[in-house]
């Protein structure tokens, strides 16, 4: 989907290390910083990381980003769960890899 939207594959292999990536703008590094931890832990979110947003965000974008990413991650769970293919490949769901 991200590259359907314009993101090349330099772009997705620099997500790894997202927070010194130049073709990042600091708006977009503080949206993948929420995204990765409301993916990976919500209870580490901080005040701190709040204000980091509200420097690029108004209230409403944040609760419109928060929506997202957690969207996401619920049908991505429900989608891995159910073992639904959204893949648009006939490989067997088995042979992706599992990081």
């Amino acid at each position: 989907m991200a590259k359907q939207i314009g993101y090349t594959e330099e772009d997705l292999q620099a997500l790894k290390e997202y927070e010194t990536a130049e073709q990042f703008n600091p708006a977009l590094k503080v949206a993948i910083k929420l995204a990765e931890k409301m993916t990976l832990n919500p209870h580490r979110i901080s005040d701190a990381d709040f204000a980091e947003l509200r420097q690029h965000y108004s209230e409403t974008e944040i609760v419109e980003l928060t929506s997202v990413i957690g969207l996401t991650n619920y049908f991505n769970r429900f989608t891995t769960t159910l073992r639904i293919d959204l893949s648009g490949t006939d490989a067997p769901y088995e042979s992706f890899p599992v990081d």
